[in-house]
Parts: C-alpha cells; sequence; structure tokens
C-alpha cells in the first residue's frame, strides 16, 4: 500500500475517497469473506487467488486484487504464497552484445545474488517488439519469477502474455504505460554533450554512432546534440555524421573516415565504446587528443574511466538498482496493482582528458 500512504499524505479530503474507505474500520475485521464480497466472486476463489494464482483466471485476479487494494487487505503471514522460486529472472534484449547491456546486467547481478536470482539471457535477435518475438519463442516464460525488457516494445498482446503468467515485469529504455520503466533523458544528455564541445572552443564538430535512423534513445541524443548547435547558429547535416556498428571496430572505421574528410576538430561518439575505436585510431595516426581533435563519449563505462574519456554519464549502477528494488517490491507485495511510473535519470559531463 504504498502508493496509496504517499496519496494520504497529499490529500487532505482522504476520507472522501472510496478507494480508501478501509481506514474506517480496523485491519484486523478485513477476511477472505470481506474481499470476495467486495470482488464479486466467491470465497474459494479468492482463496485459490492467494496460494495458486496462475489457477485462476487472469481477469478475476485482477478483480480481486483491486479489492483487496480498495480493503486494505493483507495476506496473514501464515498464509503469504510462497514463491515457487524458479531462481531466475528474464533479461529479454535485442542488444545483448553492446557493452552497456553488459554493464548494466553486471550491476543488476549484485543485487540479484541477495535473493538468490540468476540471469537468464532471452536474445531476440535484433527484434524490437516483444509480442513479434513470442511467436517464435515462449519457452523461456516458465523457466523464470520476473522478467526484465530492455529495448524492446511491449504492446498489448505481450502485456496480456506476461500477465497471465503472473510475471513481475520491468522495462529499461523503453517508454512503456504498462510496467515500471526507467528511463535516460537523452534528448538533454545529447544537448548538454554539445553545450561542452562549444563551451570547450570546439567548432566544426561531427558525429560518430550507430545509426540515424531508428528510434528512442540515439534518435533523443541526437536531436538535443543538434538543437544545441542550431540555438548558436551552426546548422549540422548528415555530411559531418559518419554511422558504423556499435562496436570499437565501427568507432574505428567510422573516426578514419571522419577524418579523411579534413576540418574537423572534435567529435561526438554517440556510445563510449565507439570512442575508444576512435581513440585507437587516433594514436595509430599520431593525431593528439584533445590538442588535434576533442573527443566526447555517452555512457561513462568502465573503458571510458581507464582511457581518461569525457562522457556522458548514464548512472548505470542506480538504474540497475531501481530495477531490481522494483521486482523485489513485486515479489513481496504480489496483490498490488502493478506500478506504471517511468523512472527517469538525466546524464551528467564526466570532463576528463579528452577535451
Amino acid at each position: 500500500m504504498k502508493t496509496y500512504e504517499k496519496n494520504i499524505k497529499n490529500d487532505t479530503n482522504f476520507v472522501d475517497s472510496p478507494r480508501l474507505d478501509f481506514l474506517l474500520y480496523p485491519m484486523a475485521r478485513i477476511r477472505l469473506v470481506d474481499v470476495a464480497q467486495r470482488a464479486g466472486v466467491s470465497v474459494a476463489t479468492v482463496s485459490r487467488i492467494v496460494n495458486d494464482p496462475l489457477q485462476v483466471h487472469l481477469d478475476t485476479r485482477e478483480q480481486v486484487y483491486k479489492a483487496m487494494e480498495e480493503l486494505g487487505y493483507q495476506v496473514p503471514l501464515r498464509d503469504k504464497p510462497r514463491r515457487k522460486g524458479k531462481g531466475a529472472i528474464a533479461l529479454v534484449t535485442s542488444h545483448r552484445n553492446s557493452e552497456f547491456f553488459s554493464e548494466f546486467l553486471s550491476a543488476l547481478q549484485e543485487s540479484f545474488f541477495t535473493r538468490n536470482l540468476y540471469p537468464l539471457l532471452v536474445d531476440t535477435r535484433g527484434d524490437f517488439s516483444l509480442s513479434s518475438f513470442l511467436k517464435t519463442d515462449t519457452s523461456w516464460a516458465s523457466l523464470v519469477d520476473g522478467v526484465i525488457v530492455f529495448y524492446c516494445d511491449i504492446d498489448e498482446q505481450a502485456r496480456d502474455f506476461l500477465r497471465e503468467r503472473n510475471l513481475p515485469v520491468a522495462v529499461v529504455h523503453n517508454r512503456c504505460p504498462y510496467y515500471f520503466s526507467v528511463m535516460n533523458n537523452d534528448y538533454l544528455g545529447g544537448f548538454d554533450a554539445a553545450a561542452h564541445l562549444w563551451e570547450r572552443g570546439y567548432r566544426n564538430i561531427g558525429v560518430v554512432t550507430w545509426s540515424l535512423t531508428e528510434e528512442g534513445k540515439i534518435r533523443d541524443r541526437l536531436t538535443g546534440f543538434l538543437t544545441y548547435l542550431k540555438e548558436q547558429g551552426q546548422e549540422m547535416d548528415q555530411s559531418r555524421m559518419w554511422v558504423d556498428s556499435m562496436t570499437i571496430d565501427g568507432g574505428y572505421r567510422a573516426t578514419e573516415k571522419a577524418l579523411q574528410v579534413g576540418g574537423i576538430d572534435a567529435l561526438f561518439f554517440t556510445t563510449d565504446t565507439m570512442a575508444v575505436g576512435g581513440m585507437e585510431y587516433c594514436r595509430e595516426q599520431g593525431i593528439s587528443i584533445p590538442r588535434d581533435l576533442g573527443v566526447l563519449g555517452f555512457d561513462d563505462l568502465r573503458i571510458a574511466q581507464a582511457m581518461n574519456l569525457t562522457t556522458m554519464k548514464q548512472f548505470i549502477p542506480g538504474k540497475a538498482k531501481a530495477i531490481a528494488d522494483h521486482l523485489f517490491e513485486r515479489f513481496d507485495n504480489p496483490f498490488t496493482t502493478e506500478n506504471t511510473e517511468e523512472l527517469t535519470f538525466t546524464p551528467v559531463l564526466i570532463h576528463r582528458k579528452t577535451t
């Protein structure tokens, strides 16, 4: 009832709220029969939901969960269902090879270890639609206690699939109206990245990225970057943007192409991984950083710290902890309404030695 407690503090007229009528009589008097009457089902159905929810249809489960919340019903400790404890959390992702994903996974494991949980990687092989992927593979869903979705869209069909299986869900870097999600303010991150390069005196700036067309974070990141430059009277077209794979080798190749053009005095890499490849190319060619070329990354991966790379920090451990805490809350309170909050982190500049 964490959400309602917060609302009560801010609502001076809370007694008039029909959803808070449980405050008008003692918790001890709320029984299964009260929940059954409120939900319009039998006591046996409520008992079955408490002890084995998957045996009851989804619509009925949600009807009973709603009644429990409205009445403030709490399952007595002796009756609380024991999670079957498969011991695994599915990490569903379309970008399993990214360094960001690897570091996020590492941070998650620290939290999972406290609950004896382990990650199960589910690779959608580049499919950004979870419902589309589910048409080809659903076997993993019976092996896990919860799901974390990275870089995939969840539509109503995918939502219904997850709800039918009573799986707690959290989403990373994708807006989702159905589940708790952790987001990055990529627009502001890109805007501040451009501001830093401009303030450092760079004027002939180029961009190295893995995509110019992909929806979501990369588009927001680029839009923010280009918006700042436009406000300074400098328009940037695609002739000053170089695209390659989201790898060190991709960054190396893109930097080679960028510097063949001539006149570039700084490069914004939309991920640290590609920036490291760019720095390697500069080292081989005797290009001094930052004297001859400013280099700015995005993510603040561990490798960025080792390379003294100026970058935009994404707070990976903080995001991982928020995701883990949400899932643990769902495990401990399975009868509460799904939390659909969107928690947004704003990147901050980490100024090192490459700008």
